[in-house]
């Protein structure tokens, strides 16, 4: 893993930071933290942050 990697594994989905290890590079499109996730009818809060992983567009909006 690089040290982008290593210093953004903490806000990685579990399917992107095992794609990092040799032999699972393949899992890396099973990622479906793509976007915040907010928690209902509580501005702000969130349920699930977006994966943190450079490869995934930056999107901003939160899913409803």
């Amino acid at each position: 893993m690089t040290a982008r990697g290593m210093e953004d594994a903490g806000s990685l989905s579990a399917e992107c930071a095992l794609a990092g290890r040799a032999g699972y590079e393949d899992v890396h499109g099973a990622c479906r933290q793509l976007r915040d996730v907010l928690l209902p009818h509580s501005p702000g809060l969130l349920l699930e942050n977006r994966c943190g992983c450079g490869c995934h567009p930056p999107d901003g909006e939160g899913e409803r």
